[in-house]
């Protein structure tokens, strides 16, 4: 395996993925590779908040003419706090919404240690994403629609 290869495909410029590390490299005249591992080591020290940054970043920065994506990451987005109205009502009983987020792990253990199956919440979690993220990406293909009126 050719490493000058490789190297050359993280010091590039152009996107990757959303375009988000070019974008933000280009604005402040940083190095591409080193936006790519500010967001890589993010992710691995604080698994959610290095995704959301990336998906913020995209929402906020690039510009994306496609309102389908957009709509469909903030769903994604707003999949995570609202999984809490898709638990169990054990769960909802022991805490509020803000609560739960921020104990997640906790509620996880916790529930693991009482009721011994943890996967639901993890599945629900999930199953909240995805449910949030298609009704969002079709709020705007039908907005992306009507404004092209086709």
């Amino acid at each position: 395996m050719d490493t000058q290869n490789i190297l050359s495909f993280f010091k590039r410029s152009e996107k990757l993925l959303f375009g988000v590390c070019s974008k933000l490299s280009h604005k402040f005249g940083l190095p591409a590779i080193g936006v790519r591992l500010a967001f890589v080591v993010l992710t691995f020290l604080f698994i959610p908040a290095g995704i959301i940054a990336y998906v913020g970043f995209y929402l906020a920065i690039v510009q994306n003419k496609s309102r389908m994506v957009t709509f469909g990451l903030f769903g994604a987005l707003l999949g995570i706090p609202f999984s809490y109205y898709f638990q169990s009502v054990a769960i909802k009983n022991l805490m509020g919404m803000f609560n739960y987020l921020r104990n997640l792990s906790d509620v996880v253990d916790g529930y693991n240690g009482f009721i011994g199956n943890s996967e639901d919440i993890i599945f629900n979690i999930a199953l909240s994403i995805v449910v949030f993220t298609l009704v969002c990406g079709i709020i705007g293909y039908f907005m992306d629609k009507r404004e092209t009126g086709k």
